[in-house]
Order: C-alpha cells, then structure tokens, then sequence
C-alpha cells in the first residue's frame, strides 16, 4: 500500500483499490469491450476484461471535485492502455470547461484535439512524468495513454462538479485523431488534422499561466485558484 496523502485526507492506493481516510472507495471501471470501438485495431471480444478505473469526488469543494484514475499498463496489438477520449460541455462564452490533470505514478502522454470550423482537427501532444501538472484547456478534447509499457499510471484529477463529458466524437470517428502504439503516433484516418504540435506540460500549462506543484494540496488550501475550472474566461486571456 503507498500512502500518496496524509493530509488534507489520507489517500491510500493498494493495486486498483483507493483508501479515503481508511475507507475504500466505490469505483466505475472501462471494459475492453467498451475501448474496443476506439482502438487501432478492433478486436474480436472473446473475454471481456477492464482496462482503467475511475474513482469519482475523493474530495469536493466549492463546486470542485477531486478525482483519481488508475490506468495498469497494457497493449493491445501494439496499442498502449489509454482513456476513451472526450470533449467537455461548453461553460460560458462559447469556451468548454477546462481541466488539470496530476501524474501520482507513471508517465502520461495525452492527445489533445481541438475541432476547426471546416471539420478538420489541430492536434496538441504532451508528455508528463511523477509528479507534473498538466492543463486541459477550454474547447480541447483528449485522451490519456499510458506511456510506460510496465508500470502503473495514476492520475488525480481536478474538475468541475456537475456536467457530464462528451464521448460521442471519439465513438464516431473510432478514437482520438492519433493512436500511440509501440511504433510512435500512428494517424487515425477519420481525422483531417491540420497541425500537430509536440509540447511538455510545463510548456503547455505556461501558454495559460498555469503552475501547479501538488494539486490536490493547493486546491484544498486555495479553491479560488481553480475558479477558472468553472469560469474558463479567468484563463484564456492568458494564453499566448
């Protein structure tokens, strides 16, 4: 068992069971058979197993939630364990809410798509390593992908509390715009994308101002900081 908090609660995580304060916590689960429509190579589904867990309000304050995903290592035909992929629901003034991601344990890379009026998509591709921040911004949807072949990878997450995501274009064009297999990027051919850029987290979160040494700590002791999760116009004037 590795104890990732003490305070503001004491978060546990033993294999793929989260501990709050001494109490497990309730947990949904992506099957395969669910990812299996938003993979590279679709499979035949013989044995149904899960791929990520996703344990929902660890903490929830001032209309924040504080969320926690595990995603165990795995490829599948070559593919790396990833997310489904979604957008979010728009907030104000045509902007989408933002989101801002923790890595616990692991590495990340996250696929950031952003649709253009005609259809096509741009593309933001960022890595992270333990420890690091990373900003979804408004209107961008993405997908997160295990990086490492053999280890675990634990995000926490911070969100607004409410609205529901939005999976629907990543079913309909059969994933996110690329694949991340053992062979790099691989293109989804639904996909028109106009630009792709490969960027770290620091220089990703550094276009909106945002710098974030531990994420859960400073929203406990600072919720006025994460105000532009719910009201993403606070953010978007700093970006470059």
């Amino acid at each position: 068992m590795t104890i990732y908090y003490s305070e503001p609660v004491k978060l546990e995580i033993v294999g793929r069971s989260v501990f709050v304060n001494g109490e497990v916590k309730e947990f949904s689960v992506r099957n395969f058979s669910e990812l299996n429509e938003v993979l590279m190579k679709r499979q035949q589904v013989l044995n149904d197993f899960p791929l990520y867990f996703m344990f929902r309000s660890i903490v929830v304050k001032e209309g924040l939630r504080y969320d926690i995903t595990i995603i165990p290592p795995r490829r599948i035909d070559g593919e790396y364990a990833k997310t489904y992929g979604h957008y979010h629901p728009l907030a104000e003034n045509g902007l989408s809410y933002p989101e801002a991601y923790q890595i616990l344990e692991g590495r990340a890379l996250f696929v950031l798509q952003k649709p253009r009026s005609d259809a096509s998509v741009d593309v933001m591709v960022t890595y992270g390593e333990k420890g690091q921040a990373v900003l979804i911004p408004p209107n961008w949807g993405h997908n997160t992908i295990n990086a490492s072949p053999d280890k675990v990878l634990i995000l926490g997450n911070l969100v607004a509390d409410g609205f529901e995501s939005d999976y629907s274009a990543y079913k309909k064009d059969l994933g996110a715009a690329y694949y991340v297999t053992d062979f790099g990027l691989e293109p989804n051919g639904n996909y028109v994308v106009r630009k792709t850029e490969k960027l770290k987290a620091s220089d990703l979160n550094a276009k909106y101002g945002f710098e974030c040494p531990d994420l859960l700590k400073e929203f406990w002791a600072n919720p006025g900081k994460f105000e532009f999760l719910k009201k993403p116009s606070l953010i978007t004037g700093r970006s470059a």
